[in-house]
């Protein structure tokens, strides 16, 4: 996984269709930062759907998920820092929960950088989406494609459309989009 990706940004999708590859592209992601940046990945993972290694701590629980990474802390001293916070599944988690505003906005201040996993964009507020800052989409249809369009203007996003499963693009704003297979 190409590690400059990364480097200037802090918040990131993976979306697209059952099966097609999302959760293994966050492992891979999750890996290569730990790798790359020696840091730790926060998973809610709350279908407990496989390992995410030994530089991983993963919940099922969202209240103590959301307490650990210190979201619900007024107190900014509380929590973890500095970690790559993976919220897998945000059609269950996030799901267009206004009171999870701050995951996109305010956790960034703690050292986090974000990553959240889900089928389209429907899975998010409006102000959620214009807060991430790199995409990864597999398989998506129009209606999903026309909302990320607006999160990243002049890029042609319609190619997802089209993918084949284990495939996916990748775009984020003054960068080119880039079609990838995914490897187990």
């Amino acid at each position: 996984m190409e590690t400059g990706f990364f480097d200037k940004h802090k918040r990131f999708g993976v979306f697209g269709a059952s099966e097609s590859g999302k959760t293994t592209l966050a492992k891979k992601i999750s890996y290569t930062m730990f790798l790359s940046e020696k840091r730790h990945s926060y998973v809610l993972d709350v279908m407990e759907r496989g390992k995410w290694g030994s530089h991983a701590k993963v919940f099922c629980d969202e209240t103590a998920f959301w307490k650990y990474i210190g979201l619900n802390n007024h107190d900014l001293t509380k929590g973890a820092t500095n970690g790559l916070v993976i919220v897998d599944d945000a059609s269950v988690t996030i799901n267009r929960d206004r009171e999870l505003s701050g995951l996109f906005t305010t956790l960034r201040h703690r050292g986090h950088k974000l990553l959240v996993i889900g089928h389209g964009s429907e899975n998010l507020l409006p102000q959620m989406r214009r807060q991430i800052q790199r995409i990864f989409l597999f398989l998506q249809d129009e209606k999903s494609i026309i909302e990320w369009e607006t999160v990243f203007p002049g890029k042609d996003l319609l190619p997802a459309t089209q993918l084949k499963q284990y495939q996916f693009l990748t775009t984020a704003n003054y960068s080119p989009v880039e079609v990838f297979n995914l490897s187990k």
